[in-house]
């Protein structure tokens, strides 16, 4: 009988964890989703230490 009563517990906590991380997670969704620069090379990355013949 406690062991039900602990897993039960157990796994209300681990649902409101759940729920609390994802209510979060979509109330801060519009500062999350910001466009970080990116430095990319334009050219073709030439192979090192290949001659050509």
């Amino acid at each position: 009988m406690l062991q039900i009563i602990s897993n039960s517990a157990v796994a209300i906590l681990i649902a409101a964890a759940f729920a609390t991380t994802t209510l979060a997670a979509l109330r801060d969704e519009s500062q999350t989703m910001q466009k970080v620069p990116v430095r990319a090379r334009a050219g073709r990355h030439p192979k090192v230490g290949r001659t050509a013949k």
